[in-house]
């Protein structure tokens, strides 16, 4: 039988540069553009979701060569806006938007090639943002009319609705993870009594704990956009007046940092007017942030190359144009859509070389999955290098995110480690995931078992 062997990367020692290559920029559509969502399939091509001002909520998809765009939800009067969107391990689109105040959430129906959408709430609201939950369930999290935070989520049965925390604009700019089929995380931004950046947690038992991140500003934070880093630790990217920050949880405290600032003194690398963030991590764990200006002059682009943070700018963007959201795929490519003002329409802006410095402290741990070519049969061989003894687990799930087997789980020793893992007769032949844990590092490949 032929077999293939995937290599993935646990971590990577000394710094390397990759240079930062062209970007190109252009336009989707011309009519409509409104905060717009991005996502990729898993070929690596991008999806956006975005409004049409008075002509409800379009979905754009780029096939290599072209964009087409389809209707997701159609009306004649009022706007489609705050749009988010996941795009599943089928490659299902899930969206989340707001129609004059009425929260929807809408997916993909494979099978007839349309759309499915409800509006699951009579409470009114905005700046919303989506999660999927492991079995794809969505959870949405929303600045309610009300002026509070709330979370709105379908627990496979039936929507339900959740008040995460009251304030003055408790949650007016909010980002929002799901993981496992109860936990939520939510960034968020609060004015009053206090301003600042707030964090919220959903244990598995249903009960939101909330803390702040960052209370020094005079005024509540913009833009927010939440990600998880390989420990499982919330990122976040965020702006105060006159800045831009990024905040980091470490496992006992948050960490917050002046990406940009209008102190650095050069106008076009300043925070000052910064509006819109968006953020992303690369397989390494590194931080990618883009941004725009409230001033319209500039989409920009800033990463942290070890030493300290970079920006470089993307494109000019029209008077009013900004909106924009990031995505990275497999290869830690840029891909960023973005509105480029209210004649300009939807763009697109993507690098085919990823920008920016990969690095880590630690030593090369080169992982190397050996299948048999789709599907594979029998074991399933592991070959890996350690640069230290340390503790490896490997775990299986199914495409659900349920732990299915966890073959190994012990201390080994240094160098070159060899496992074989025997499904158990009972396992259904289908897909599964192995991810494979070593010290503070996780790697996962997505394979297929036939008998």
């Amino acid at each position: 039988m032929n077999k293939s062997i995937i290599t993935c990367t646990l971590l990577v020692s000394s710094l390397f540069f990759t240079a930062s290559a062209e970007w190109f920029v252009e336009t989707v559509s011309t009519s409509g553009g409104q905060t717009p969502a991005i996502s990729l399939d898993s070929a690596g091509l991008p999806r956006i979701a975005y409004g049409r001002s008075g002509q409800g909520a379009k979905y754009a998809v780029y096939n290599g060569t072209s964009w087409s765009t389809e209707l997701i939800y159609d009306t004649y009067y009022g706007d489609c806006e705050y749009f988010d969107m996941v795009t599943d391990e089928n490659d299902i689109s899930h969206v989340s938007f707001a129609w004059t105040g009425c929260i929807i959430s809408a997916v993909q129906d494979p099978i007839l090639d349309s759309w499915n959408y409800v509006m699951p709430t009579a409470a009114y609201g905005e700046w919303n943002s989506l999660g999927l939950s492991s079995e794809n369930n969505p959870g949405i999290s929303f600045y309610s009319f009300e002026h509070n935070l709330k979370y709105l989520y379908n627990n496979g049965s039936q929507w339900l609705i959740e008040l995460v925390d009251a304030g003055d604009d408790a949650g007016n700019y909010n980002s929002i993870l799901r993981e496992g089929v109860n936990k939520a995380y939510i960034a968020y931004s609060m004015n009053l009594p206090t301003p600042g950046l707030k964090y919220a947690y959903r244990d598995e038992s249903g009960v939101w704990n909330t803390s702040f991140v960052d209370t020094s500003m005079i005024a509540e934070p913009m833009g927010i956009s939440l990600v998880h880093n390989g420990n499982g630790y919330p990122c976040i990217s965020y702006t105060a007046p006159e800045e831009l920050r990024y905040a980091e949880w470490d496992g006992s405290v948050w960490n917050v940092e002046t990406v940009l600032s209008l102190a650095t003194g050069d106008a076009k690398e300043t925070g000052a007017n910064v509006y819109d963030t968006s953020l992303a991590l690369t397989q390494y764990g590194n931080q990618r942030i883009a941004h725009c200006n409230l001033s319209g002059d500039s989409l920009s682009y800033s990463w942290n190359d070890g030493t300290g943070w970079q920006t470089e700018n993307v494109c000019p963007v029209g008077n009013g144009g900004g909106d924009l959201d990031l995505t990275l795929d497999s290869q830690s490519r840029p891909h960023i859509a973005f509105c480029a003002g209210p004649s300009d329409g939807l763009m697109y802006a993507f690098n085919d070389e990823a920008v920016g410095v990969e690095y880590t402290e630690a030593a090369i741990v080169p992982v190397n999955f050996n299948l048999v070519t789709n599907p594979f049969y029998g074991n399933l061989n592991l070959s890996f290098n350690l640069p230290e003894s340390c503790h490896v687990e490997l775990t299986v799930y199914d495409l659900q995110g349920r732990e299915i087997a966890n073959p190994l789980s012990e201390n080994l020793s240094e160098g070159s480690n060899l496992f074989s893992w025997t499904p158990d007769t009972a396992l259904p032949c289908g897909g599964y995931i192995i991810t494979l844990e070593a010290g503070s590092s996780t790697v996962s490949q997505k394979v297929v078992f036939l008998r």
